[in-house]
């Protein structure tokens, strides 16, 4: 997208032809009827940049309550966090009652939103593309919010005086591949070292190397993972004012209530062969390290299968929203016949697969049962007891996904 699209876009021919393609299918299949009908009375060039966005509205529908409203590239919508994240981080700085707040590298406006909605913050949007500011200022005024705008490069000194916070977000992709190493975003992670904010947030990949951010760490910042209905989405590393020791786990759901699990410095769980019940940890959890924090958290004695793996086992079951549960009626290690045969004895015509830490892929494993599809479903979980591979026959989960 460029400064002539955006123009277009924003223009009443634009808004017209968007109007019209929000009602149609806009599946890949139609996308030569598509713009064969926008052509009739546009540019190839306008009729390209039409469809692109409106596939990028319905994409971002997920993210954004507006996004039929929203203007967005690819790779802005792809990096850009949805409303509920957004908001989860943003409650930091309202606690912290910081009334100017910088965000560095705003790209599509995702975090300026929710830090505009703030009572009483003046947000500053900082980015050195200015059709993405452009972009950002169309977004805010979607949710009818505003925003300071600065184009500046962030590896250069921040003409933000009197700006006490920030939040920082660097791009993760390049030329559309996602990048994993700090050392090449752009910019580096390496970039806030130069700066002397009170209070920093930095958003960063959620498989970031834990050995990359160990300096920032180190000195006392504090990394949160998010997951989102289930879905490991984020890594924030909280640094001066909002610094804390260790790692934090946060889950968010649909409603965009959240619930937070810090770090307490307990021991992981001790080992144990599978017991009564069987624990998937939500990914935040797992990628936090927080097992032992989540046992007591959940009131429970839970043991790990394996040193090397985050299912955990215990002999009771608590409903809880940290971790998926499933009632294990039987486990035994792994050889196929075996399986087969305590699947056909106990009347279970068909599975669903579940595995951590097992080269066996889900798809193989059921073809290689040849179950009839009668009778009852169950789960079965290929993964390691003890460092030996074991299969678990486990019932329906306490909690539908």
């Amino acid at each position: 997208m460029n400064q002539a699209d955006v123009d277009f876009l924003t223009g009443p021919a634009g808004r017209e032809a968007l109007a019209w393609l929000a009602a149609e299918d806009l599946s890949e299949a139609r996308t030569l009827v598509l713009l064969a009908a926008l052509r009739s009375t546009l540019t190839p060039e306008q009729a390209g940049a039409a469809l692109t966005l409106a596939r990028l509205r319905r994409r971002a529908a997920s993210k954004f309550s507006r996004a039929g409203e929203m203007f967005f590239t690819p790779e802005g919508l792809e990096q850009a966090s949805g409303e509920h994240i957004a908001a989860w981080r943003a409650r930091r700085f309202a606690a912290a009652g910081y009334a100017r707040v910088a965000d560095l590298g705003c790209g599509v406006g995702g975090d300026t939103l929710a830090l505009a909605a703030l009572p009483g913050v003046l947000v500053l949007g900082v980015d050195r593309d200015r059709l993405r500011l452009r972009l950002a200022r169309a977004n805010l005024r979607a949710y009818g919010r505003q925003a300071v705008w600065l184009a500046a490069d962030l590896t250069r000194a921040l003409p933000l005086c009197g700006v006490p916070a920030a939040f920082f977000d660097p791009a993760r992709r390049e030329h559309g591949r996602r990048v994993f190493s700090v050392r090449s975003y752009q910019p580096p992670l390496d970039t806030i070292t130069a700066w002397r904010f009170d209070g920093l947030a930095v958003k960063l990949s959620p498989g970031v190397a834990l050995d990359e951010v160990r300096p920032y760490t180190d000195a006392g910042a504090g990394l949160e993972f998010i997951s989102a209905q289930g879905e490991l989405k984020e890594a924030v590393l909280w640094t001066g004012a909002f610094g804390f020791v260790g790692r934090c786990a946060s889950r968010i759901d649909a409603d965009g209530h959240g619930e937070i699990l810090m770090p307490a410095g307990l021991p992981a769980p001790p080992l144990s062969m599978p017991r009564a019940y069987l624990y998937e940890p939500d990914p935040a959890v797992i990628r936090a390290g927080l097992l032992g924090e989540l046992a007591v958290h959940l009131g429970i004695t839970l043991y790990r299968l394996d040193e090397t793996i985050a299912y955990l086992t215990g002999d009771g079951a608590v409903d809880t929203p940290w971790a998926r549960v499933w009632p294990v009626e039987a486990w035994m290690p792994f050889h196929l016949k075996r399986l087969r045969a305590a699947l056909v004895e106990r009347g279970i015509g068909r599975v669903t697969v579940k595995k951590r830490g097992s080269p066996i892929a889900p798809e193989a494993l059921i073809g290689k049962l040849r179950l009839n599809g009668d009778g009852r479903p169950a789960v079965v979980v290929l993964t390691r007891a003890a460092g030996r591979p074991c299969a678990l026959i486990c019932g329906e989960p306490l909690r539908r996904e």
